[in-house]
Parts: structure tokens; C-alpha cells; sequence
């Protein structure tokens, strides 16, 4: 009996450790995707964030220069992700970036006397706010990473480069005449 009672409690002992095993495997697992699938969605909104602002950057130009109209949905989809899974500071950079686009967003949109010295001014602080989001998401991603000084698809000022102006030029057709 002594033999069979050994049996026993070696074998139930086999099976608690090997459930044990198996359920702290199953957590620290799950743990472990979990940090992996926040870590994915982190990368993708920011990503989301330097894709979109470079769109609606390019799109308020278009603006003031053409007239065309500014999709914002997509600039707000990506900002309401990021508000989702972004730290606190890299929520706080975000909403920088939106707010430069919106104190910068309706002298372009509405073009109320917007000259290519505003345009210049407005380019600035709105890369500026981008290159500020992209240094803190890549700290924030590896704090090991250095830090940018400039952002992608960033172009000279159009003035500066070419020396011409830049946007809506008055119509030479409506000036009054010289003589």
C-alpha cells in the first residue's frame, strides 16, 4: 500500500506542477502579446499621425494656393487613435501639431489676405509642431533613438529657394492702370 500511495502523490505532484506550468506559461504569454500588440498599435498611430500631418500640410496648401477644400477626417481619425493608445506625452505632442493646423488653418482655407511670408511663418510652426511629435513617438518608442532635425517631405520655403512668390498672386487683369 505504502508503494501504491507513493505512486500517487508523485503522480498528482507531476500533474500540479505540470498544470502550474502551464497556466503561469499561458500568463506571462498573454502578458507578453499584449505588450507586443499595445507596442504595434503605439507605432501604427504615430505613424498614422506623421502620414496624416504631412497630408493636411500639403492639403493647406493646396488650399490657399488653388482653393481646394481640407479633408480632415482622416487627420481626426488618427488623432482620436492616438489619444487611445499614446502616452501622455505623446498625446500632448499630437495635440500640438492640431492645434498649429488650426491656428494656422483659416487665413489658408478661407485665404484672407494670406501672403508667402505667412505661408513661410505657418510652414515653420507646423513642421515644427511634426518634427516635435516625431522626436517624442521615437523616444517614447526606443528611448535609445537620436533625436531628428527635420521632418519628412519638408521642402524649402518656395520664396526662399526660388525667389518668386508663392500662392495667390493678384490678377494683373483687374489692377488699375499705371497711366
Amino acid at each position: 500500500m505504502s508503494m501504491d500511495w507513493a505512486a500517487t502523490v508523485t503522480t498528482v505532484g507531476g500533474v500540479a506542477a505540470t498544470l502550474i506550468g502551464v497556466v503561469a506559461g499561458s500568463l506571462l504569454t498573454s502578458r507578453s502579446d499584449r505588450a507586443h500588440w499595445a507596442r504595434d498599435k503605439q507605432i501604427a498611430a504615430c505613424s498614422a499621425i506623421v502620414a496624416e500631418s504631412t497630408r493636411v500640410q500639403l492639403a493647406l496648401r493646396r488650399a490657399w494656393t488653388h482653393g481646394d477644400a481640407v479633408d480632415w477626417v482622416q487627420w481626426n481619425v488618427a488623432l482620436g487613435t492616438i489619444w487611445l493608445v499614446g502616452s501622455p506625452a505623446v498625446v500632448q505632442a499630437a495635440a500640438r501639431v492640431d492645434e498649429v493646423f488650426w491656428a494656422c488653418s483659416d487665413r489658408f482655407v478661407r485665404n484672407t489676405g494670406a501672403g508667402a511670408d505667412d505661408w513661410d511663418e505657418a510652414r515653420d510652426r507646423m513642421e515644427a509642431a511634426r518634427l516635435h511629435f516625431i522626436n517624442t513617438a521615437r523616444h517614447y518608442i526606443d528611448p535609445e533613438r537620436t533625436r531628428l532635425t527635420q521632418v519628412p517631405v519638408s521642402r524649402p520655403a518656395w520664396r526662399r529657394a526660388t525667389g518668386r512668390a508663392v500662392g495667390p498672386q493678384p490678377d494683373p487683369g483687374n489692377a488699375p492702370d499705371a497711366a
